[in-house]
């Protein structure tokens, strides 16, 4: 009796199983639905792309100098006496044998007409002198030269037109001007103040073509020459960068095993100055290389590998690179042909087959 009593009982507990593994075979996989909605196809990746191109290449040696004024004038005062207007200020720019400062002229006037004077006074004597030997002043070219040169010291002729010359030239340097055309700099001198208490009135800088002195270790001496080109970034002005020209090559190597390498750069708008610190690059282009930007290259398992970009796509390449400066180097193997696009952004995360889009900064 028992054994019937519990059948029915059997039977309904079945019934429920079957029934809740039919429900969830209908429902399918919770799982498989949750991955489903969550599955997006990815989007393209943005990225900039540039050309491989063959042409020259620009070699580069790095190194460190300082600026300096192509030509530069020390103005001193050449007489002493008190400064009576100081005309200029620094920073002004001024041309050749413009008026800089002016000191006190009476001293220096009176002077100069005193020797005026007795510079006609000696003249005079010396018109008589050469009477005594039968000779006059006008006819000097017929004096012999023993009768000219005794009657110009018995006279006081000579004596007199030296201090006349040393007069002129004091009266002269009353007004102190500008010896080249350049920049006022270190003025020192003030009005009101005797010249005798400054070292010089000021300096004049020719700021228009400067000087850059630089080192260069002598094993590398084989990639500097005169008239090569240079680059010259300031540190004061980093978005900046200078033309320039190797001019000079010290033939001495220091006790620090370095060779001292002037280059002269334009300054057309005035914007180095004298005694600026600076960054040089040593450019030298080498030809027939093919070249790729330096942002191009990543670095996969320890080798060196490039994207390219084919038609939408990302396509990892292993490429060997030679040489590189600041912004470029150059391929050495036929990995890459002139005139394929490198990716040279967003590249860091890209995969093989990658889909993506090009953009532009413009």
């Amino acid at each position: 009796m028992k054994n019937l009593f519990l059948v029915p009982i059997i039977i309904l507990i079945l019934s429920l199983v079957f029934y809740r593994c039919a429900t969830k075979s209908q429902a399918g996989n919770p799982e498989d639905e949750i991955a489903k909605k969550s599955f997006v196809e990815k989007q393209a990746v943005k990225v900039k792309v540039d050309k491989v191109r063959l042409g020259a290449f620009s070699r580069e040696l790095m190194s460190n100098g300082k600026l300096k004024a192509g030509e530069k004038a020390l103005v001193p005062f050449l007489v002493q006496e008190q400064i009576s207007a100081v005309e200029v200020k620094n920073g002004q720019r001024v041309h050749k044998g413009e008026l800089l400062a002016q000191v006190e002229p009476f001293k220096y006037k009176k002077e100069l007409e005193d020797s005026r004077d007795h510079y006609e006074k000696a003249r005079i004597d010396l018109e008589d002198q050469l009477l005594g030997y039968g000779y006059v002043l006008k006819d000097s070219a017929g004096i012999p030269a023993n009768i000219l040169k005794m009657a110009r010291i018995r006279s006081g002729y000579n004596q007199a037109l030296s201090n006349l010359q040393e007069a002129e030239r004091n009266f002269t340097h009353t007004s102190v001007l500008a010896p080249i055309s350049g920049v006022v700099a270190n003025l020192e001198a003030q009005a009101n103040n005797p010249s005798s208490t400054y070292k010089r009135c000021c300096e004049v800088i020719d700021d228009a073509v400067m000087q850059v002195e630089f080192s260069v270790l002598e094993g590398e001496m084989n990639r500097v020459k005169s008239g090569q080109k240079v680059e010259v970034t300031p540190f004061a002005l980093q978005a900046k960068s200078f033309p320039g020209i190797v001019t000079a090559i010290n033939p001495t190597v220091d006790e620090h095993g370095m060779i001292t390498v002037q280059a002269e750069v334009k300054n057309p708008s005035g914007e180095l100055m004298d005694g600026m610190n600076a960054k040089i690059l040593v450019k030298n282009e080498q030809q027939g290389c093919i070249i790729i930007p330096k942002t191009a290259v990543l670095y996969r398992q320890n080798r060196k590998v490039v994207f390219i970009h084919d038609d939408g796509i990302a396509k990892w390449v292993y490429v060997e690179i030679g040489q590189e400066n600041s912004s470029e180097v150059t391929i050495t193997d036929n990995s890459l042909k002139p005139g394929q696009e490198v990716i040279v952004s967003n590249n860091l995360n890209l995969a093989h087959e990658t889909k993506v889009t090009i953009y532009s900064d413009q």
